[in-house]
């Protein structure tokens, strides 16, 4: 009887991680020619946050736009999972993506 009191308990714990939910996810990602940050947290939850033009009297306000995004993420539990970077060689096109996940 014992064992199976034990068998059916740890039954049940195992299948406690079936019901967990995903985790939650948002796309940041910085489009650096185009000025815009945008930000997504699934279908129907995008915003763009525009940035100023690319010049250096502008690079410490757009970081500083980045870093206030990204601790207001981190404030609501996200973590950076990976970052990406991705460009076409004879275009103005570059893109640095984010992937910040909330267990």
């Amino acid at each position: 009887m014992r064992t199976f009191l034990l068998s059916a308990v740890f039954t049940a714990m195992v299948s406690l991680t079936a019901f967990a939910s995903p985790p939650s996810v948002v796309l940041v990602q910085f489009h650096y020619f185009e000025h815009v940050i945008t930000v997504t947290r699934g279908a129907g939850k995008t915003e763009n946050i525009q940035t100023l033009a690319n010049s250096p009297k502008n690079y410490a306000a757009n970081a500083e736009q980045l870093q206030t995004l990204f601790a207001k993420l981190y404030e609501e539990g996200y973590a950076l999972q990976s970052t990406a970077t991705s460009s076409a060689g004879n275009s103005s096109t570059e893109i640095v993506s984010y992937v910040y996940v909330k267990p």
